[in-house]
């Protein structure tokens, strides 16, 4: 069965090879069919097409706009987003179909078919000068079918031109990066006025065919007439995607704070690698900051983005101060300390000589009571019923209490305050600036 197939297999492929060597001729590719009219037929068609453009332009004056004294000439316009190219450094650029419709009676002619004209026609006939208000840069596509007109027998003209433009898009960043953009078209007449020429709405919806980008996804695109003046915007709104920023700004500070926590846990005598920790931590933040606004314009407000990483850093900066408080307070705490012992040391020493003088004088007691008062503070020496005295220092105090020093028991609070406060204000600040 095996060789069976095998050799099946390979007859599939002679008989393509043995028809292609009786027939070298034959071509595999399909050739361009020729039209099932004839020359005569397309001339006469021809003919009509030159008949009827050579008609309308006669006594055809393109100086002036086809209105009468007191009534505007209204065009409609629309406009087809055809590709969204880049949305960056407050412009906007992209390539856009500008469609336009209006009334010329002058081109008007008794028939039924419309007369398809392309470029050659612009400079015969009037056309308005329409022109987009932010406009920064423009290039039309001449010779690539940029040009579309048709001109109907009642007068109507429709024409249609692709351009690539690059427009002013100023944007508000005080929510970046999850911000909200919106980029408007505004066209408007050059030269004639609102008593002469007024641009409308087609009616159509503003359609976007490709509005792929990397930082931004397209929401929606709106028509806003302005009515009584001779104006037309497109208004496109965009969303920014904020997952790059994300990744390279909030999980980045946010673990800057939390690893400055980790001096909490330090001993409080340990300055060195504590202070260490933090000036490391605050450092990476103010680059952390200094990195976001290099990648966007330069504004001089702050963004949303801008208060999440001072927050952070304020959240380090004050378990710095932190780190300097408990140092001062186990100094102070050592310092209390040799006190104590220094001061238990000389009641020692008092006491030594008290008892000496008392083995001197045995029968004396009211002697040794009063010599011992006078030697020592009331509340560091306790008398017994049989006249003995007893030594008990603050140090000895401070450690029959078993009470945590200052110093650690400020660490324990800043454990279990810091992350509560930090947990609260990342909280706060995507309740309120998530989209």
């Amino acid at each position: 069965m095996k060789n069976s197939w095998k050799r099946s297999r390979k007859s599939i492929w002679i008989f393509p090879l043995v028809f292609l060597a009786f027939f070298p001729e034959t071509k595999l590719v399909c050739s361009l069919s020729p039209p099932n009219f004839n020359r005569s037929e397309v001339d006469k068609f021809l003919k009509e097409e030159t008949e009827v453009a050579d008609k309308i332009l006669v006594g055809y004056d393109k100086r002036f706009i086809p209105i009468i004294p007191g009534v505007p000439l209204e065009v409609k316009l629309q406009v087809v987003v055809a590709d969204v190219l880049k949305i960056a450094n407050m412009e906007a650029e992209m390539i856009i179909f500008i469609r336009q419709t209006w009334y010329d009676y002058r081109l008007s002619w008794n028939g039924t078919r419309r007369l398809k004209i392309r470029e050659h026609f612009l400079d015969k006939i009037w056309l308005p000068d329409v022109r987009i208000i932010n406009l920064k840069e423009a290039k039309r596509f001449e010779g690539f079918g940029g040009v579309n007109m048709n001109i109907y027998p009642s007068g109507r003209v429709y024409f249609s031109q692709l351009v690539h433009v690059k427009t002013s898009c100023p944007k508000d960043l005080h929510r970046f990066p999850m911000d909200r953009q919106t980029c408007f078209l505004n066209f408007s007449s050059f030269a004639y006025g609102k008593t002469m020429l007024n641009f409308s709405a087609s009616g159509k919806d503003v359609e976007v065919r490709h509005h792929r980008l990397p930082q931004f996804e397209w929401v929606e695109a709106k028509e806003i007439d302005e009515g009584v003046m001779s104006k037309f915007t497109v208004a496109l709104t965009f969303q920014r995607r904020a997952g790059y920023y994300i990744l390279q700004v909030y999980i980045p500070a946010s673990f800057l704070v939390i690893l400055s926590w980790l001096s909490f846990f330090m001993e409080s005598s340990d300055i060195a690698d504590r202070l260490a920790l933090e000036i490391t931590m605050i450092l990476s933040t103010v680059f952390l900051l200094d990195g976001i606004n290099d990648t966007v314009v330069h504004v001089s407000y702050a963004k949303a983005s801008d208060w999440f990483v001072i927050t952070s850093f304020g959240f380090i900066f004050v378990a710095l101060l932190e780190t300097m408080l408990v140092y001062r307070c186990s100094l102070w705490e050592d310092t209390k300390a040799r006190k104590s012992r220094s001061t238990a040391s000389a009641l020692e020493k008092q006491l030594s000589i008290i008892f000496l003088k008392s083995e001197a004088d045995e029968n004396d007691n009211g002697n040794l009571k009063q010599q011992a008062v006078l030697t020592s503070e009331p509340e560091d020496i306790t008398y017994r019923a049989e006249g003995d005295v007893t030594l008990k220092t603050t140090a000895q105090t401070s450690l029959s209490r078993k009470s945590c020093p200052p110093s650690r028991w400020i660490d324990k609070v800043c454990i279990i305050l810091f992350p509560m406060m930090y947990l609260g204000f990342n909280i706060g600040y995507w309740y309120y600036y998530w989209p």
